[in-house]
């Protein structure tokens, strides 16, 4: 409902100390009321006997983010997505209490349209068995939402078939990115920036002109490495060389699985989590 600071997450304050209100923002429940979403669920939680250990998983929240270009020349309005993220909630989480808001102050000020999805892990209502739902519990009240392999790609297709539907863009969220950068990796990457340009401007006034302009991550510095390296060796061996030599990157070969290790870290990371590039 408040605008808030994208790198600190900290909620921007007026002259008098009180929170802004977003611009424009459309906020609904399932299931529950949205003023007291967060009363309804404590007193689903106290009902079942379940949610009250501060280790336990009280709430899941999913985004749906769409493409810049669908308000530009697909027509498509944050009524409009409010609409549909209220549709694919009661579609895939049915049974649980769920708020749902849309904004468009997307990252990096893009003004994406995108939905918020917030629900209690907590079911409230007893529900029809659904294709995704791999457990008899899975739609029954007092139960905690259960989230399996099958059931995300349930969820992501169904995402996909909405914006098919509703001639929106889409990406593939099915098939595994060539560059696979996790939410802590982009977050880490625009923080980073942020520093390295504080301290790159301080140093202009000093007279000193900076070594770097781009800040990378260590996964970033993995692939560049790897990519430079796979381009001129011819084997496995020669791959390998090169990336110590040249990058002081270590590799390591187990039953057919790449991982590298970073010259400043102590853990190898799998190919896998860099991407399927």
């Amino acid at each position: 409902m408040f605008q808030h600071d994208e790198l600190t997450q900290k909620p921007i304050l007026d002259n008098a100390w009180n929170k802004i209100l977003r611009e424009e923002y459309y906020l609904d429940g399932i299931n529950c009321h949205s003023s007291t979403f967060d009363v309804e669920c404590q007193e689903l939680n106290d009902k079942w006997k379940k949610n009250l250990d501060y280790r336990e998983i009280k709430a899941h929240h999913y985004i749906i983010s769409f493409d810049p270009q669908d308000a530009i020349d697909r027509g498509l309005t944050r009524k409009r997505a409010q609409q549909l993220g209220i549709e694919y909630a009661k579609k895939n989480f049915p049974g649980h209490q769920a708020l749902v808001c849309t904004h468009m102050d997307g990252h990096n000020r893009s003004g994406n349209i995108h939905v918020h999805i917030v629900i209690n892990s907590l079911r409230k209502y007893d529900v029809e068995r659904q294709d995704f739902m791999e457990r008899a519990s899975d739609s029954r009240a007092g139960n905690k939402h259960h989230l399996t392999k099958n059931y995300l790609v349930h969820l992501k297709q169904s995402v996909m078939d909405i914006c098919h539907r509703e001639n929106l863009h889409q990406v593939d969220l099915l098939t595994p990115a060539e560059r696979k950068v996790t939410e802590k990796e982009y977050w880490a990457k625009r923080r980073g920036q942020e520093n390295m340009d504080k301290s790159n401007k301080q140093m202009l006034a000093d007279g000193v002109t900076p070594r770097n302009t781009t800040f990378q991550t260590q996964k970033d510095y993995l692939r560049k490495s790897i990519d430079a390296a796979a381009d001129t060796a011819s084997n496995p061996d020669e791959f390998q060389r090169i990336l110590l030599e040249k990058y002081k990157v270590q590799l390591k070969i187990s039953r057919g699985r790449f991982s590298y290790l970073h010259p400043e870290r102590n853990k190898h990371i799998t190919g896998r989590m860099l991407g399927t590039h």
